[in-house]
């Protein structure tokens, strides 16, 4: 129980901090990208409004929420100017402030533009705009790599120290994992010593109640009074063994294991079963695979096909179908319960494997045959506790399975 509550909270924990960083870094990467992008925006159109001419840029009011841009931004800045006819011929190209680029590639920018017949966007690396004047068109590019590199610097930086404080929490988180989970386990462990103390301090005035009645039934003679008691200490005995069995597999114990020959183990243990069920005009059919040996524990094998089989036959209406099948499905064998069952069924079938919750009424038989709610959570301690696991299921519109995978 340590292991997996430590385990439990480490995951828990890390994964909230795993969003929290990657909140943090997207965050900060994409306020990166806006901003840089209207940036270049502001220089791009700056461009555009002085035609590329330096001498004629006015920087005395930008236009609100943008970034300042000065002369010496602009001269820092790497782009090229193209200028053509009404023909789409070229006319002139400065490439003054731009040195990665030669003549002839220009043009064929330009080219690919004018064929887009877009008049701004992104090609190759550079950001373009498109501006009509009398004569033809002005085309400006302006390069975007020192951009790229300012946002793939950042975002390497900030992923890095994500990855660098992800991994001190877990180191912090692992280290204190054991003193956040001590409450937890202290009450866990007196809730689990609670139950077993009262559970065989309730045993012996049980026995000594049952004993009693016995004794008083044979003196006066049986009467309605005598069974229900009877009735009501048989009930209660089996709630405190059920208790005790659920409190001895939360210590998790490691469970001795061998190799047993569960088809056999089945076998016999349907042979009371089915007799039972037909005491109750119950349909019973088992299909069994022949000759299934694993490693595992024999006893707990036996309880857990007992709960399983128990609980088909009470909750089963008179005239229902029962149905068991053992057989191998690949490396696990596969153990399955189907029953039929009345009234309304559960909308989430996990529901039944809550401590002391019984489904609606109408499911539940009167008398010695009602439950104690805790059998089916038995059952799945039982199967994790081997190593497997157990879930429920409605093939049908009125059957319930439950299938075990060991």
């Amino acid at each position: 129980m340590t292991k997996k509550l430590k385990r439990r909270f480490i995951l828990f924990t890390m994964a909230a901090v795993t969003c929290l960083l990657l909140f943090i870094v997207l965050a900060i990467n994409g306020l990166n990208g806006v901003m840089l992008d209207r940036r270049s925006d502001m220089v791009l159109r700056t461009l555009v409004e002085a035609d590329g001419a330096f001498h004629k840029m006015d920087f005395d009011r930008p236009p609100p929420f943008s970034p300042p841009i000065d002369m010496d931004r602009m001269r820092a800045s790497r782009f090229f100017v193209v200028r053509s006819d009404r023909d789409g011929g070229i006319i002139d190209v400065n490439m003054d402030q731009i040195s990665s680029i030669d003549r002839e590639t220009a043009e064929s920018y330009a080219l690919r533009v004018q064929k887009m017949g877009k008049t701004s966007g992104r090609i190759e690396g550079y950001k373009f705009a498109v501006k009509e004047d009398g004569e033809g068109q002005i085309l400006f590019f302006m390069n975007t790599s020192e951009q790229r590199e300012s946002f793939r610097s950042v975002l390497i930086v900030s992923c890095a120290i994500a990855v660098l404080c992800w991994l001190l929490l877990l180191g912090i988180v692992t280290l204190l994992s054991g003193r956040v989970i001590r409450p937890v386990l202290a009450g866990m462990e007196k809730q689990k010593q609670f139950i077993t103390n009262a559970g065989h301090e309730m045993k012996t005035p049980l026995a000594i109640i049952h004993s009693n009645n016995d004794t008083m039934a044979l003196i006066h003679g049986e009467n309605k009074y005598n069974a229900h008691i009877r009735r009501q200490t048989k009930r209660l005995d089996g709630l405190m063994s059920g208790l005790l069995t659920l409190a001895r597999l939360d210590e998790e114990v490691s469970l001795p294991v061998e190799p047993v020959n569960v088809s056999e183990i089945m076998s016999e243990m349907l042979l009371s079963f089915a007799e039972a069920a037909q005491m109750q005009g119950l349909c019973f059919r088992a299909q069994i695979e022949p000759d299934i040996v694993m490693q595992t524990n024999g006893g707990s094998f036996r309880q857990l096909l007992t709960i399983l089989l128990d609980n088909a036959l009470k909750y089963t209406p008179d005239g229902g179908d029962v149905c068991v099948s053992l057989a191998r499905a690949g490396k696990r064998i596969r153990l399955s319960a189907e029953n039929t069952c009345g009234g309304v069924q559960e909308p989430d079938p996990e529901r039944l494997f809550e401590r002391f919750y019984r489904g609606d009424a109408a499911r539940t038989q009167s008398g010695e045959a009602s439950g104690y709610g805790i059998g089916l959570s038995a059952a799945r301690a039982i199967c994790e506790a081997l190593g497997g696991t157990l879930r429920a299921d409605y093939p049908t519109a009125d059957t319930i399975r439950f299938t075990a995978k060991l």
